[in-house]
């Protein structure tokens, strides 16, 4: 029987001498002198930046990327990173920030600071073949946007309607009473044992079992081999990053708040359930109609089910940009924590841009997303927008501050709070 997949990092040399930080499910590590790093170092030592490399671990894999250190990060004496002479962090992360995926043996060094990567045990009996990247997408299979050979149980598929870095979304027909659905199709991101395969497909009829109008169905799902699928409920309007697209320049207030209002509806339910979605973006919030009516919350419990079962890949050092955008800070800082509170950080931040067409973080074109997010800190809403009202701003303000305990706690206050704002 093959061991359980584990990372070990041992700290064989330095002032962090002895310690020992272990991984046996997908997590993220972060070293620097910051108080908020996994391993600190002290405020003096000038070998490390505040934020120097993060490390995201899903057993047996296990990625560094320096986060735009002064000095590097140098793994098996290679030096990923550094910054040149008179170069600021902000300068540095508009190239790409190097990463390496480490194997067993493989040693880190911060200056005077030694990790060794210990990799044990498998998890694989079904290979994933996922595409090099990160991004779980079936797109290899597909000619001209459309499914080359795909099979389906049931179903006939149709012409692709959607891609992300979850996957890619088809138009089908159920065959037995010819309802048309959204059919989501994702790769696993790693070796895919049955034991992982049972825990997603028990998590998953679970999130099933969630039935609210403001709440895409999950109406059935299944597996082959590597490649999991989901029929869902079909909503002709698309997204509302698709209706983004057709207002360029932000949407109308009483339009934006409604929408997200009917979101913050079917997130409520959820949140006292126990659910907590932890992937909402414009993309994740779907409409009857292209006027934007009738929003609804897809996707629900799908990031979460992949990566605690361990098939998700890299979700932050791999993760596309259009999800950063809207990750909310503890996601890496403290990336096993799953409550409502993260969901109103990333709802706050869709309504943000729906009403300004910006980011509440201040992403300059280029720069790497990461070391933004870790820095902290948001554009007040009336900044890029001073006509906004200000109850309306306050609101969103409060909905996007990095300070979790100042934040919203649940869906179902932020709904309450914008409701009285524009009443």
């Amino acid at each position: 029987m093959p061991r359980m997949a584990k990372v070990t990092l041992k700290v064989t040399a330095g002032p962090l001498a002895g310690r020992l930080f272990a991984f046996d499910r997908h997590d993220t590590f972060l070293f620097g002198r910051s108080p908020d790093c996994h391993a600190e170092l002290a405020a003096d030592d000038t070998t490390a930046s505040r934020h120097h490399f993060l490390l995201e671990v899903n057993p047996p894999q296990a990625r560094l990327r320096d986060l735009g250190s002064l000095n590097g990060t140098h793994v098996n004496g290679v030096k990923y990173g550094g910054r040149a002479r008179q170069e600021s962090p902000q300068e540095a992360a508009r190239r790409r920030l190097p990463e390496v995926d480490l194997r067993d043996g493989d040693r880190i060094r911060v200056g005077a600071t030694v990790f060794d990567v210990a990799i044990e045990g498998h998890r694989s009996t079904v290979p994933a073949d996922a595409p090099e990247g990160g991004a779980a997408s079936p797109l290899e299979s597909l000619v001209g946007g459309r499914p080359e050979g795909m099979v389906v149980p049931g179903y006939d598929v149709g012409r692709m309607i959607g891609r992300g870095g979850m996957g890619a979304v088809y138009l089908a027909r159920r065959r037995g009473d010819g309802t048309t659905v959204a059919l989501k199709v994702m790769l696993a991101q790693t070796d895919l044992d049955e034991a992982a395969r049972e825990t997603f497909q028990r998590e998953i009829e679970v999130t099933r079992s969630l039935r609210h109008p403001r709440i895409v169905a999950l109406l059935e799902h299944g597996s082959a081999e590597s490649t999991f699928y989901f029929a869902m409920e079909y909503c002709a309007g698309g997204s509302v990053a698709d209706l983004q697209r057709r207002e360029p320049g932000g949407l109308p207030l009483a339009l934006a708040v409604r929408i997200v209002r009917e979101a913050l509806d079917g997130l409520a339910f959820a949140h006292e359930r126990g659910f907590v979605h932890r992937d909402l973006k414009p993309e994740n919030i779907l409409l009857a109609d292209a006027a934007g009516t009738g929003a609804k919350v897809t996707d629900f419990g799908l990031a979460k089910s992949f990566q605690q079962a361990g098939l998700s890949g890299m979700t932050a050092t791999g993760a596309v940009a259009g999800t950063l955008y809207f990750m909310p800070r503890e996601q890496l800082t403290q990336f096993r924590l799953l409550k409502p509170v993260s969901d109103v950080w990333s709802m706050g931040a869709t309504l943000y841009y729906m009403l300004t067409a910006a980011y509440a973080r201040e992403f300059r074109p280029g720069e790497d997303p990461l070391p933004v997010i870790l820095r902290g800190g948001v554009v007040p809403i009336r900044a890029r927008d001073p006509r906004l009202p200000e109850a309306v701003a306050a609101v969103v303000d409060r909905a996007v501050t990095d300070a979790l305990e100042e934040r919203y706690q649940t869906a179902r206050e932020f709904r309450d709070a914008l409701d009285r704002a524009v009443s």
